[in-house]
């Protein structure tokens, strides 16, 4: 082989290399900027999942506060119909020891004191104190987030 020749050709393989290292810092640069727009997209995902899951918490917090407000009004309406129940009872019992201490137990009539206490007396009470209290339970799909439940990264060439 000719020095010429030789020289020739070591020269278009510079020239080659150097167009490919230009080709390769391209594909760099458009690999980091793809690269960032991928990990925007994911950051976005995630903010977007985020924001739902902030959402969803705040309405299952909003049906907490609507369902113990139904208990506690369901409770102060109880304690407020046995309250007035106390005073009649009270009441009734009071004339009866009137009576019993003046000695007027026979002008007492106990058939109208029953009447005015009877449906007091037969109600039957329930005891609010067994009702179930609402409670919380989390769901077991969140409680371990795995990679694929956001997506997946596509390597693959299709040819």
């Amino acid at each position: 082989m000719e020095l010429d020749i030789f020289v020739e050709r070591l020269q278009n393989k510079l020239i080659i290399n150097d167009q490919k290292l230009e080709d390769i810092d391209c594909k760099r640069k458009e690999l980091t900027k793809s690269s960032q727009e991928e990990q925007e997209k994911i950051s976005a995902l995630c903010a977007e999942v985020q924001a739902r899951v902030s959402a969803a918490g705040e309405a299952l917090k909003g049906k907490t506060v609507v369902e113990f407000s139904k208990m506690e009004k369901e409770l102060s309406s109880t304690r407020e119909k046995v309250r007035s129940d106390s005073l009649v009872l009270c009441s009734e019992l009071e004339k009866i020891t009137e009576s019993v201490g003046r000695g007027d137990v026979d002008k007492f009539d106990l058939d109208e004191c029953w009447g005015r206490v009877k449906e007091i007396i037969s109600r039957c009470q329930l005891d609010e104190s067994t009702r179930k209290m609402p409670s919380f339970y989390h769901s077991k799909t969140l409680a371990k987030v795995k990679t694929s439940d956001l997506g997946y990264l596509s390597v693959a060439e299709f040819l």
